[in-house]
């Protein structure tokens, strides 16, 4: 079942002012980016469930005019706010959940997504999906917080109550990733999955708050936005370590990924 319209509009409003406040606490999730999907000149990629775009400018300048990065998402909302942010020739959009997506057979040179496959109703469908729309050699990537972690944790224990909408999440485990890829297609030899210990850089630690509060849209919080992203900060320590280094405040956000190629 997908959510109003109403109700993504506001998650996107909270998730650009966080973006456009803290534009360089991501850089390590681009550096990861770039090191795994790689892409190249002229390669066709599929980002599926990157509806908020914050790749979209650095893969496509990275395949360039003759190349194409096409975005799929099931809100033609938030794919008409991309398309407007980067009109860029070789960024095409489809307004398609990644179930349903029905792409030409090996169509494809790549397909990722960071952070959002745990929202996929029918995993099993999306990677069998993009398994068929991948040429051969061609390389899947999907990188997200996986069971156990203190990211998961802190879905299922706070992320889950005060989320406006909630968080109904399906985290994988490693033995379910590999077999994902397995029923799908993909022989076992070329699945791995690999840590990416990200890190997110901020001022201070009341900034990591204000970006997570925003960034997951908490909304249910009790009382005014200053003491919502109170409650955000108090909660923090109980699940994230966070270091200070070189005078930022660095947030461990634990991530796997799993590389496949066909």
């Amino acid at each position: 079942m997908f959510e109003s319209e109403d109700l993504i509009k506001m998650r996107a409003k909270l998730a650009g002012e966080a973006g456009a406040a803290y534009s360089q606490a991501r850089k390590n999730d681009v550096q990861v980016m770039y090191k795994y999907l790689n892409p190249q000149p002229g390669e066709h990629i599929l980002g599926f469930w990157e509806g908020n775009g914050f790749f979209c400018k650095f893969i496509a300048e990275a395949v360039g005019s003759q190349g194409k990065y096409l975005v799929s998402d099931p809100s033609a909302y938030l794919l008409d706010r991309l398309k407007s942010r980067f009109p860029m020739p070789q960024v095409e959009i489809l307004v398609s959940s990644s179930e349903d997506l029905d792409l030409p057979a090996e169509s494809l040179d790549k397909a990722w997504s960071f952070a959002t496959f745990h929202d996929a109703l029918s995993q099993t469908q999306v990677v069998a999906n993009i398994y068929k729309a991948l040429k051969p050699g061609g390389l899947l990537f999907i990188g997200d917080v996986f069971q156990g972690s203190s990211a998961s944790r802190y879905f299922d224990s706070i992320v889950s109550k005060y989320r406006e909408g909630g968080h109904e999440a399906k985290f994988l485990s490693e033995e379910f990733a590999d077999s994902l890829c397995f029923v799908s297609g993909f022989k076992s030899e070329k699945v791995r999955v690999v840590e990416l210990l990200q890190k997110w850089y901020f001022p201070s630690e009341n900034d990591i708050a204000i970006f997570l509060y925003k960034i997951l849209a908490m909304n249910l919080f009790p009382g005014d936005e200053p003491e919502k992203i109170e409650q955000t900060r108090q909660g923090l320590k109980d699940f994230f370590e966070i270091e200070y280094n070189d005078g930022m405040y660095e947030l461990n956000w634990p991530m796997k990924a799993i590389i496949a190629e066909k």
